[in-house]
């Protein structure tokens, strides 16, 4: 299913015409895997090791003729290696990676391909959410040279990131703020190395219980306070 928002529109230049904009996401991911057990099952004379082979085939010709700045024609499609980026005189040359110079792949589908799709498509439309709302998209440890892990189990003093949107809160209203949580109670994170309106990196505090805690920031937008929540569990040793 396709999922379709409502959300403020960033490069509005009427707000009577375009104040809005819609932005899509897709509910599920058909991948690899799942990929080949569905060619197996349109086709039973294939086996699971037939179609994986020649996905693997197809996937080493591909990128082989991409890579050669080839046009690749697939049956719904044109897949094509393009160039952009700027330059200050028309003799200079492009060199991938330097400046703004980017190579980026692009797809064409056919004619078909878009009627199909357009004739059929499962689609539906969810509530907007109020575009000064706070957002939690990830949370990860950092680890000594500041890169990101995935591994939430955390000891005492560790580091950890919160990525999002609309994360500024007032430290001054203790209502608002950082929280972690589980059964015997929650805390109010109070001290932070980065405080930013899309990203926060803090620690866990001393004296936390070890166990698993849930991950909240409360805000203010406006008159009303809003909680931020995500999916993800820390484990705190």
């Amino acid at each position: 299913m396709l999922n379709i928002k409502t959300i403020k529109n960033l490069f509005i230049t009427d707000p009577e015409k375009n104040g809005y904009c819609f932005r899509s996401t897709c509910s599920e991911t058909l991948d690899l895997q799942n990929l080949v057990t569905e060619m197996v099952r349109y086709n039973s004379s294939f086996t699971e090791a037939d179609v994986d082979g020649m996905l693997k085939v197809l996937n080493t010709v591909l990128k082989n003729f991409l890579c050669k700045g080839w046009n690749v024609e697939l049956p719904f499609g044109i897949l094509r290696p393009t160039a952009t980026g700027t330059c200050a005189g028309i003799q200079d040359g492009f060199t991938l990676g330097q400046g703004d110079h980017k190579l980026s792949v692009i797809f064409s589908p056919t004619k078909d391909l878009k009627r199909e799709i357009k004739d059929n498509l499962m689609y539906t439309q969810i509530n907007p959410d109020s575009t000064g709302d706070a957002k939690i998209y990830r949370v990860t440890a950092l680890n000594d040279d500041a890169s990101e892990s995935n591994d939430l189990n955390l000891s005492i003093g560790k580091n950890f990131r919160i990525h999002g949107r609309n994360l500024s809160f007032d430290l001054t209203d203790e209502k608002q703020g950082l929280f972690i949580e589980n059964e015997q109670g929650k805390t109010r994170i109070s001290c932070f190395t980065r405080r930013g309106t899309n990203i926060i990196d803090t620690a866990i505090p001393a004296g936390t219980a070890s166990g698993l805690y849930s991950v909240y920031i409360v805000t203010k937008p406006g008159n009303l306070y809003t909680t931020a929540n995500i999916d993800a569990t820390l484990n705190i040793a």
